[in-house]
């Protein structure tokens, strides 16, 4: 059976923006940042924790909320955020790659939804930011991606070695799907606290830049740093349940989370019919998913965020 023009048409253009959104918004100063209060001889989530600038933060899923849950119509529980009151997760990993040990500072938040007419629309969305520091503690790349794995931007600062860069690296900026983001943050190594402020565009919560922090009180408001594995342990009445799904087929998966658009449009050339939906990031055997930030089948394993030193690998860089 013939496929008619216009849907061979939308299915040429998914083919070639992947996970793009389908209209980027217009910037706009509407905004206010979520920031952790920090003590520069703090512990290191707490001092390199980013600041996130969030746009168009009059509305509840532009804001970054506390996972957790409600009771249903059936009595059973119901995952969702709460926009009222931000929260920020955390944890390190500790990595080896060419014979010397980095580690990397991870950060996690989660927003109510991005609402329908947008490719990827669905509840319970997160983001993360990956700051990977060297063995002096000196801030070598900023990562952030979507928690379905979209969007990925991988981001060096000054104190990396340009033989890591992958080849034909950007001057000045990176294309990412649309947005426009630094090819490097320059830092001043000798500088007691490094800090980055990760600008949120509203309704998709795509980055749509990247600096260093600029101390400043207007707007802003103080999230909570809990531990990663807070969101395994949230309260539901006289008993804790876990933010991501613990069996079934959508084990590793954040419960609530379910991207109609993607499913439909992408799952079939992607060969995951579960494409864009949001999920834990832990090694594969314990989560239950992979977290790959590639959408060709065969570079799932090489693509997956948590094994980084295969992750950076994959993507060209020579840590």
């Amino acid at each position: 059976m013939r496929m008619p023009t216009k849907f061979f048409i939308l299915m040429l253009l998914l083919l070639t923006t992947a996970c793009a959104s389908l209209q980027p918004a217009q910037k706009t100063e509407d905004s206010f940042s979520v920031s952790v209060s920090v003590q520069t001889q703090g512990n290191l989530l707490s001092r390199f924790a980013p600041q996130f600038i969030l746009e168009e933060a009059e509305k509840s899923y532009n804001r970054i909320g506390s996972p957790g849950f409600k009771t249903g119509d059936n009595g059973q529980p119901v995952a969702n955020v709460d926009p009222n009151h931000p929260t920020i997760f955390a944890q390190q990993q500790v990595f080896s790659s060419n014979g010397r040990t980095y580690r990397n500072l991870i950060y996690r938040v989660h927003f109510e939804s991005t609402p329908n007419g947008h490719l990827t629309a669905g509840n319970n969305v997160g983001l993360l930011a990956l700051v990977t520091l060297d063995s002096n503690n000196i801030p070598l790349l900023l990562t952030t991606v979507h928690t379905c794995g979209c969007y990925l931007a991988i981001i060096p600062t000054s104190a990396l070695p340009e033989s890591a860069y992958p080849a034909d690296w950007p001057a000045a900026k990176q294309d990412i799907y649309g947005e426009l983001l630094p090819a490097r943050i320059d830092i001043d190594r000798e500088a007691a606290q490094h800090r980055f402020a990760i600008r949120v565009r509203g309704a998709t919560h795509r980055v749509m830049d990247i600096g260093l922090l600029k101390p400043t009180t207007e707007n802003a408001q103080t999230a909570e740093l809990l531990p990663m594995q807070s969101l395994r342990e949230l309260p539901f009445k006289n008993k804790t349940l876990s933010f991501f799904e613990t069996e079934g087929p959508r084990k590793g998966y954040v419960r609530g989370s379910y991207k109609p658009y993607e499913r439909w449009l992408m799952g079939w050339w992607a060969l995951d019919l579960r494409v864009g939906e949001d999920k834990d990031l832990g090694p594969s055997n314990e989560t239950g998913t992979v977290f790959y930030t590639s959408l060709k089948p065969w570079a799932r394993e090489k693509s997956d965020l948590w094994e980084f030193s295969r992750f950076l690998k994959y993507w060209g860089w020579n840590l």
